[in-house]
């Protein structure tokens, strides 16, 4: 304590039956509240008196000081003695910080500790990521990665102004709600990952220079080939492999790797649905196995140029591809009937629906092919909910409808799929379909025939389905589609039922969007 302070000790007398703490006179509460008062005995003097009667002139002269100031804080509110624990309002306790990892597709990933976990924002957390010095991204890498939370059976993109928290303990609630449930699935947990955007365009896409952003494109276009969500054929595949072991083992003699290695590492370099052939599944032509397929094709040619190079490369070959930047449903589509074994077996075929900014894309999960490629302009398309809701063997469903040439007559095909998220597949096409309508109106899509408009059909009950644009180019040119494989319902340019492969419609509502 310092020399020139003293303290005075006041007895006062306070009434005995009182049960709440006591408090001190307001003229002292100006003291500071943690004071070490002395454990002395109060002894009245004559000097004491004066002394108090000084103090108390003082405080009051101080007092009116601060009035005339118009102090905004007149009295301090504190107490001068510390209140028993009992009394005191406790302070909030801190909340822990949410530990939170991020993954990316290139085998790294972010750990972070997030203060307010209620308040952040998925764009919160992409300005984190991209801030990162590791990642060494630029900040147009927002507008073309996000963060997208995934489990085993549902895959969703988070909006910009989603809360993650929120999201995750709704997570449970949304895939009872969008997904199948069997006792074969056991549902994971889901986890973050920081990938493509589905909304990005893929034009702008090729013009990215970035050398950060082109790797972790590369990883995802990587990604996506290995695990056949990206259906190619068996020549393509082992350009890609080239390119991946040219940029992942070196330049330096790949010849060196036989195709024992590739036999052993196959999953790092090859997709799986390429070993579903029997021939290979029995290992009657060893030489005809993917893996040494591979091996042999890195005999015979010569990959050079740049790491930067070499991805442009790889993504080169991807952008061929016309679901490339796809965001994947899962669901199911009838399988056609085809003599007595089909009757007795007859299962729907699991399928993704792949969905980007250019069209929509029916994948086979089964052999990994693509059966159905439409573009936007190509095909209308509607929602419809069944008409007994609470049945779980009846799945909400999108048709989708759209022109073919069949023996030089133009008719109208319809495509019923099923699937528990087709609800989120109508909102994305929506989506994407206006976007194209107003390019559209912008004159910026110049193959399209702005002289047809929207025509109609009924589908047997009445509903109206639009059909789509009519084109310079013939119906289904530009993408080959395995119709064949579909259960197809087919209509005439007047609307009247030709053939109908075992769809119902009396089974659903439509949904007009």
């Amino acid at each position: 304590m310092e020399s020139d302070k003293y303290i005075t000790i006041v007895p006062v007398e306070y009434p005995r039956n009182r049960q709440q703490f006591i408090r001190p006179p307001d003229e002292y509460s100006d003291f500071p509240q943690n004071r070490n008062w002395p454990h002395t005995r109060a002894v009245r003097t004559e000097s004491s008196t004066m002394r108090r009667k000084e103090l108390k002139r003082s405080l009051e002269h101080k007092r009116s000081h601060n009035h005339s100031l118009n102090d905004p804080i007149q009295l301090c509110s504190k107490p001068i003695i510390s209140a028993p624990l009992a009394f005191q309002t406790a302070p909030k306790p801190k909340k822990n910080p949410l530990s939170v990892y991020i993954y990316t597709m290139a085998d790294i990933v972010l750990h972070m500790d997030i203060e307010d976990a209620n308040t952040t924002t998925i764009s919160d957390l992409v300005d984190i990521i991209i801030q990162q010095k590791n990642l060494g991204l630029s900040r147009i890498a927002k507008n073309i990665f996000t963060i997208w939370m995934k489990s085993n059976v549902l895959e969703i993109q988070l909006k910009p102004h989603h809360k993650l928290l929120t999201v995750f303990q709704k997570w449970s609630s949304l895939e009872e709600k969008y997904c199948i449930q069997t006792k074969k699935i056991i549902f994971k947990e889901p986890i973050l990952s920081f990938q493509r955007n589905v909304f990005f365009p893929r034009k702008d896409e090729e013009k990215i220079k970035d050398q950060k952003i082109i790797e972790l494109l590369y990883a995802e276009a990587k990604y996506n080939v290995l695990q056949g969500r990206y259906p190619v054929e068996v020549n393509h595949c082992l350009m890609l492999a080239s390119l991946q072991c040219r940029i992942e083992l070196g330049p330096n003699n790949l010849q060196q790797y036989t195709s024992s290695f590739f036999r052993d590492n196959r999953e790092r370099f090859l997709p799986s649905h390429l070993y579903k052939s029997w021939s290979s599944w029995l290992n009657l032509d060893r030489k005809s196995t993917p893996h040494s397929r591979l091996a042999d094709h890195l005999k015979h040619i010569q990959i050079t140029g740049s790491d930067r190079r070499l991805y442009h490369k790889y993504l080169e070959c991807c952008y061929m591809l016309p679901f490339y930047g796809c965001a994947f449903f899962h669901g199911q589509i009838e399988q056609p009937v085809r003599g007595l074994m089909s009757l007795i077996n007859h299962k729907d075929i699991p399928i993704y629906i792949a969905v980007n900014t250019e069209g929509v894309y029916i994948l086979d999960c089964v052999e990994n092919s693509l059966l159905l490629g439409l573009k936007y302009q190509d095909f209308s398309w509607e929602f419809a909910k069944p008409s007994q809701e609470d049945n779980d063997h009846c799945l909400p469903c999108i048709f989708l409808q759209f022109l073919v040439l069949e023996n030089g007559t133009r008719v109208s095909k319809i495509l019923q799929v099923f699937s528990k998220q087709a609800v989120m597949i109508d909102a994305l096409i929506a989506c994407f379909v206006e976007d194209f309508r107003h390019k559209l109106a912008m004159n910026e899509y110049d193959d399209v025939d702005r002289t047809g408009g929207f025509e109609h059909i009924s589908v047997g009950d009445g509903s109206q389905i639009p059909l789509a644009h009519l084109f310079r180019s013939e119906p289904q040119s530009r993408l080959c589609n395995k119709l064949n494989k579909l259960t197809l319902a087919t209509f005439d340019e007047d609307g009247m039922l030709v053939y109908n492969n075992c769809l119902c419609y009396t089974d659903y509502l439509f949904i007009v969007c």
